[in-house]
């Protein structure tokens, strides 16, 4: 089950203090920015095109990237003006990861929008109505094009100033057209972190690998989980510091830093390979303040319901194994289910294969339900792993009216750009 590692402690919610206004720090090479190229109309420009990189392990490799590969910023409800360029040699689009946005700026080709043709550019215009770490990708039919670099975060800034000292983007990204290269965080094979003692950061955790579940491990911290997938939940401390992260999986952590100057620790990353640093963080200078910090507050909710009511609920079955192969003609293919806008699904992913496969549900998010029907876990998720043989069932207003593709992936370490993904769609009306 996804996130098996977030495992619940006692719940003790004190008042945080009062801190200086939070920043996105980007190490390695995510520091570069996404071109703000402005013709008049207030967009910024988002091109896909070929490119060359040096990765860890591989050397010089022709990769596909957007302008910058780092992270668009922006507030919560602000409107989001992006024009993709087609600088590639095939069609693309982009689906916004998470983000429970119109049906008509989705980003899946042949389903939500024509594919942009090389040498086209397409518009997408919506304000996020929810805070939060998501991340942008081609999905659908361009699927594929993400394992050869496509891919950027997207932050959702809160209302008002989060209570840290340092906001940390970690985006965990692997390369299965290229054998010899690791798993790379923010460009490289690991970053190196300077930190006071007392100091309180936000780390925003993305994995991006395509296929990959990741677990990571914090030496001699305790993370304390603040959200999953974009959406706030309850602050619980993750257990023995580890971690864990389905494709596609976001989770935000706030980790107090105990040790003093001089010392080190690592956070270390298990792709079932064995154990590696990623980021080393390294205590130096003067502490933050003389005592460490009472524990956090939640983070501020978002627009979702706090009950679903279960009793009425639309129930559907989706079996993984009557998913159509990508790439294939969405739109010639008909929806899964159809349901009345407003109305509560109920959606049992029944895994006939032996293989666990992670499921990306679009435009919404979903409460996944506890196996004896008695309840509900205490998060949201918009991507879910289902073990081999199993079948897990989610919860979700049907609430955003339009096509909703339904993705799913094959967890394997030996994919090939993006193969073995399926997928089916749903219309909410």
């Amino acid at each position: 089950m996804t996130l098996a590692c977030l495992t619940m402690s006692r719940r003790r919610l004190l008042a945080g203090g009062s801190l200086a206004l939070s920043l996105i720090e980007l190490p390695a090479l995510a520091q570069q920015r996404t071109v703000e190229d402005r013709t008049g109309d207030g967009f910024r420009s988002l091109r896909a095109y070929h490119n060359t990189v040096a990765l860890p392990n591989a050397g010089p490799t022709p990769i596909w990237r957007y302008d910058g590969s780092g992270a668009l910023r922006i507030k919560r409800g602000e409107e989001l003006r992006i024009r993709l360029i087609n600088d590639l040699g095939e069609p693309t689009a982009v689906h916004w990861h998470g983000l429970r946005l119109p049906n008509a700026t989705d980003g899946v080709p042949d389903l939500t929008q024509a594919p942009v043709a090389p040498g086209g550019s397409f518009d997408y215009r919506f304000r996020p109505p929810d805070a939060g770490t998501f991340w942008f990708h081609p999905a659908g039919n361009a699927s594929a094009q993400t394992a050869r670099g496509l891919r950027g975060a997207l932050i959702v800034e809160e209302d008002m100033p989060v209570a840290v000292d340092r906001d940390v983007l970690l985006m965990l990204e692997d390369w299965p057209h290229v054998p010899a290269a690791p798993l790379t965080v923010n460009g490289a094979a690991d970053v190196e972190l300077a930190v006071r003692p007392n100091e309180r950061l936000r780390l925003r955790l993305i994995n991006a690998a395509v296929a990959r579940a990741l677990a990571l491990r914090f030496e001699r911290h305790a993370p304390r989980v603040m959200a999953i997938d974009g959406e706030p939940t309850e602050p619980f401390v993750a257990r023995d510091g580890r971690v864990a992260l389905a494709p596609g999986n976001r989770v935000d952590v706030f980790m107090d830093l105990p040790l003093r100057a001089g010392e080190r620790a690592s956070i270390l990353l298990d792709d079932g390979s064995g154990e590696r640093a990623i980021t080393r963080l390294v205590y130096t200078g003067e502490p933050a303040r003389a005592a460490p910090l009472p524990e956090p507050k939640p983070l501020p909710p978002n627009p979702l319901p706090e009950r679903l009511d279960l009793r009425g609920a639309a129930r559907h079955d989706a079996t993984l194994d009557t998913f159509v192969p990508l790439p294939a003609k969405l739109n010639e293919r008909a929806p899964l289910f159809s349901v009345r806008r407003g109305r509560v699904v109920v959606l049992a992913f029944a895994n006939r294969s032996e293989r666990s496969q992670t499921i990306h549900l679009h435009g919404h998010h979903v409460r996944l339900l506890d196996r004896l029907d008695d309840g509900w876990k205490p998060y949201w998720l918009d991507t879910l792993t289902v073990a081999g043989r199993q079948t897990d069932r989610v919860a979700f207003l049907a609430d955003n009216p339009g096509k909703w593709l339904i993705e799913a992936q094959s967890l394997r370490n030996d994919l090939r750009d993006g193969e073995a993904r399926t997928a089916a769609w749903f219309a909410v009306t």
